[in-house]
Formats: C-alpha cells, structure tokens, sequence
C-alpha cells in the first residue's frame, strides 16, 4: 500500500469555494447520528505528518511585496487498511509575523470507513478586499469572531450536510483548533440538507486530489504522457469538479537551497461545474520518501494575497 495521498486544498481554496456557499437543497428528515461527532479517520492511526512553512505575498498598489515564515500547515496520513483511510489538513496564517497581521487559516479532515466518508471543516470568515480592510479590521473592538463550518457524511447513494456559522473568540488562531473544532462537532445538526450521490462521483475533495495525484505518478512510472483529468465530487450539498489542467515532469526540483529529484508539478482547478474555479498548484514526489506527497502547494486565495507552502 502506498503513503496516504493527499492533495489538498488548496485546502483553504476550496474552504473559500465551498464553505461559503450557501445551502439550496431542501430539508430532509435526518437518520439519528447521520453527521459525525468527532474528528473523521481520528480512530486510525497516523502513517504519516508532515509539516509545512507558509510565505506569502500581499499586494499593495501594483507592487508584490513578499515575506517568508509568515504561518504553517499540517498534513496528517491516516489509515489501517485499504478501504479506510483518511487525510487531515490544517493551514494558517501567524498574526504575529505575517503581514497586516494577518490571521486566517482553515482545517479540513475526510475520512472514508465502512464505505463512507465523514467531513469536517473550518475556515475563519473573510471578507476583506485588501491589507488596507484587514487592518482597519484589527482595530475594531470585538469580542468574537465568525468561522464558517461544515459537517458532513457521504453514503453510496446521498450526501448529508450541515453548513453553519459558529463564533469563537476574536483572537483565535490556528493553533486554537480544537476549540473552534470542539465548538463545530456540538453544534445542532437542525438545517442539515441531503442529496443524492450521482453516480462515478468521489465522496470528497482531498480523496479526489489523492486519486490525481496517485494515478499521475503511476502513469509517469509506465513511461506513458501525462494527460488533463476531470473527477466529479461531492462537497457539503453541492457538485464540484477536480480538474488536472496539466502536469509536468521534472527531473530536478530546487527550492529554499533543498534540491528533489523526480517530481511532478501539477496545476489544479477545483470548482462548480461549468464555472471557473480556484486554481492551485502542486509539486509532488514520484519515488522514495516523497512519493506522492506535496512537496510545494501554490495558491491564490485572494486577487491581493499569495501564499506557497513548502514541505519541511
């Protein structure tokens, strides 16, 4: 069995597709216990963490301007056996050294056992047009703060979701999951929305950038062109697309003074279908310790802000 895959979201990326849109199905009776309690795949054991250090740029005026070690992120492989599995992820920003003091972050674990899959979310609300908005946000006086959460269970057949807005205190951070994580798995499951499961779509986004990523390095190990990919999967109540825009390999792969050898970079979009979407990108091993692990995820979460998270 290879390492636990992951993608990821642009974890935060797909928070800000996903998480912030608003629910259309209609109410359905919800079966005792549907949405899950605790964290998904917490029971299995951990096969593989990595950790990752954040730079990001901001955009002021028609100028970048770009700072290093400005958060981190945490990516955690989880599984027993082949059919239960999960993947964990968790990115954030640091007020204390990242620019306007920024503090934004999200977590998002799936887990599939028994034949379905279980999906929790966080992502601290935004609603800023540029650094200038995040610091006059800094100055008003509040004593709470909004995070947009999600629980969720994906069954062969349906989709139960629950998407809702739970307020933890203003200066929590990403190292302040747990509270804001304990603070969603209490919440009321009233409101929850259920949809059919189409079938060929995948119960989840970080399962379905695992799928790209695993099939991409054994097309690459037959020697064989790496080709555009499209995955239909379900998020929360709603259809999105994973789309493989491209991938490239490489030889070789420098960043930071570190040099990796046989990689892939791939560009991503994830999004509704027939709309555009968020684009990310990710560079990931083909062999030996990194095999189909990120090595470097790229996104854009916002036109003014810029972050790149690489592999420590």
């Amino acid at each position: 069995m290879s390492p636990w895959q992951f993608t990821w979201h642009a974890g935060i990326a797909l928070g800000a597709v996903a998480l912030s849109a608003s629910l259309s199905a209609a109410p359905a009776p919800l079966p005792h216990g549907v949405l899950p309690s605790e964290l998904p795949g917490s029971t299995l054991p951990v096969v593989h963490e990595h950790t990752y250090k954040m730079s990001g740029r901001v955009r002021i005026l028609l100028l970048w301007i770009g700072r290093d070690d400005v958060g981190s992120g945490v990516i955690r492989w989880r599984g027993a056996e082949e059919a239960d599995h999960a993947y964990e992820l968790l990115i954030g920003s640091d007020p204390l050294r990242a620019p306007g003091k920024l503090n934004r972050w999200g977590y998002l674990a799936e887990g599939v056992q028994d034949g379905e899959c279980a999906v929790v979310g966080v992502m601290s609300k935004s609603t800023e047009t540029g650094l200038a908005e995040v610091r006059a946000g800094l100055k008003k006086q509040t004593t709470g703060r909004p995070f947009d959460t999600i629980r969720a269970r994906v069954t062969p057949s349906q989709a139960f979701a629950r998407v809702t807005t739970v307020e933890a205190s203003s200066n929590a951070s990403y190292r302040d999951a747990d509270t804001v994580l304990g603070l969603t798995l209490e919440a009321s499951a009233d409101g929850t929305k259920q949809i059919d499961r189409p079938s060929g779509t995948r119960p989840g986004f970080l399962s379905s950038v695992a799928e790209i990523i695993h099939e991409s390095v054994a097309t690459n190990a037959r020697g064989e062109r790496l080709s555009a990919r499209i995955i239909p999967f379900i998020y929360g109540d709603r259809l999105f697309e994973l789309k493989l825009l491209d991938a490239t390999p490489l030889a070789r792969f420098e960043r930071d003074g570190h040099t990796y050898h046989d990689v892939i970079r791939g560009r991503f979009e994830t999004g509704r279908p027939g709309h555009s979407g968020s684009r990310f990108e990710l560079v990931y091993g083909t062999s030996g310790p990194f095999a189909e692990i990120p090595i470097l995820i790229s996104y854009q979460p916002k036109w003014w802000l810029q972050v790149e998270l690489e592999i420590q």
